[in-house]
């Protein structure tokens, strides 16, 4: 399964690759309640993630590792894990690129493997999968603009 997007943050790219190169303070306020990071070390970490309007209710865990870290442009991951017996794989990146000052393109890309039950499921889990990385970002976004502004 691929996924990709952008977005565009009203914020430096110092700021949104601080937020970033740290899953655990990417997701620290997200409203959604979708996502739950724990730190395990400075490149390794639990993700628990409930997946928005998945057509099977679960909780995912996995374990995610920062494979790449090119500051201040561009963070790459690897993800496993295993939901109902079968694996997950998967890797990704960010690029952050500098539109202006306080102006930051974030554009990003993952790959994934769902295996076992699981991999049945992929067509239908794409959209629910694609929906939630996308309101991760919107969520990261909206907070970077708001911390941006009051700081201004």
């Amino acid at each position: 399964m691929h996924l990709s997007g952008e977005t565009e943050i009203a914020a430096s790219r110092q700021r949104v690759w601080e937020a970033i190169s740290d899953p655990s303070t990417a997701v620290a306020n997200d409203d959604s309640g979708q996502a739950r990071v724990e730190k395990i070390d400075d490149r390794h970490y639990r993700v628990t993630v409930t997946p928005a309007g998945s057509p099977i209710p679960m909780n995912v865990t996995l374990d995610l590792e920062l494979t790449e870290l090119s500051e201040p442009s561009r963070v790459a991951a690897a993800i496993s894990g295993a939901v109902m017996g079968g694996p997950i794989n998967g890797t990704g990146y960010i690029e952050l690129s500098e539109l202006a000052p306080k102006l930051t393109r974030a554009e990003w890309e993952a790959d994934a493997t769902l295996g076992g039950l699981l991999g049945g499921f992929e067509p239908m889990l794409a959209g629910p999968i694609q929906g939630g990385a996308e309101q991760g970002f919107e969520s990261l976004k909206l907070r970077l603009e708001a911390e941006e502004a009051a700081a201004s």
